[in-house]
């Protein structure tokens, strides 16, 4: 499964060794897991901003590369929607890796009703309108707010025991953690129970590799780059095969 995301280790080599070349000095492995969770996050945030463009009929840097980009992109972060069980109540807690809703549903015994989301500010408006346009279980509406679900379908507390709601959302993704043995003074790599890899695509590697080298305040050259990296996948290949 990891051979499908990028490698920590690849990454984390390649950065040191661009580093190196550019005489940044060493970048020790609480550094490199500190800015491999931030580029991961900025790249993450950049899927959801991209997409959002291409919707609007934005022209982006990136979609003048590629034609199908908005399907690359929701090929992506589909890998990042999970669904959790929410109790039918007017607020509830939402999961602590919540990033962005996908859809949610009510449902109301063998019934199912999608329940459409509002703006925060519209909730007032629309609690105070007449009966029959007022959100209920056929009809339901949600916002959130802060790590708040708020639902709004009138539903009788004799009648939640029949009631969920199934929430879709897009988690954050997991931070990655380069694991390691010191042997003579020296950082070495020990894959174990709490190694993590990334969770974008193996792709987005040398995208990682530069964003990290960014936060170390490291310019590079794109070829360097991508002889390094060439370099770094094939050591870490080699070194998965012993």
């Amino acid at each position: 499964m990891a051979e499908q995301f990028a490698n920590v280790d690849t990454v984390y080599q390649t950065v040191l060794a661009l580093a190196n070349k550019e005489q940044r000095g060493y970048i020790t492995p609480q550094e490199f897991n500190l800015f491999a969770r931030q580029a991961q996050m900025e790249i993450f945030e950049q899927y959801f901003y991209d997409l959002d463009q291409i919707k609007r009929g934005v022209q982006t840097t990136s979609s003048s590369f590629s034609p199908n980009l908005k399907q690359i992109l929701e090929d992506y972060l589909s890998k990042f929607i999970t669904t959790a069980n929410l109790p039918p109540t007017p607020a509830a807690t939402l999961p602590s890796n919540h990033y962005k809703c996908s859809s949610a549903i009510l449902l109301a015994g063998q019934d199912r009703y999608n329940i459409e989301k509002i703006n925060r500010a519209d909730s007032l408006r629309i609690t105070s309108s007449g009966y029959l346009t007022k959100p209920n279980v056929r009809r339901p509406n949600y916002y959130v707010a802060g790590n708040t679900f708020y639902l709004m379908a009138n539903i009788e507390e004799s009648y939640a025991t029949n009631h969920a709601v199934s929430y879709s959302y897009f988690k954050k993704p997991t931070d990655p953690n380069w694991t390691y043995l010191v042997v003579n003074e020296k950082a070495i790599w020990a894959p174990n129970t709490s190694t993590r890899h990334f969770e974008l695509d193996k792709s987005e590697e040398r995208t990682l590799i530069l964003k990290i080298l960014q936060y170390a305040g490291v310019s590079i050259k794109e070829l360097t780059l991508t002889q390094m990296a060439g370099q770094a996948d094939a050591n870490t290949t080699a070194q998965q095969k012993q």
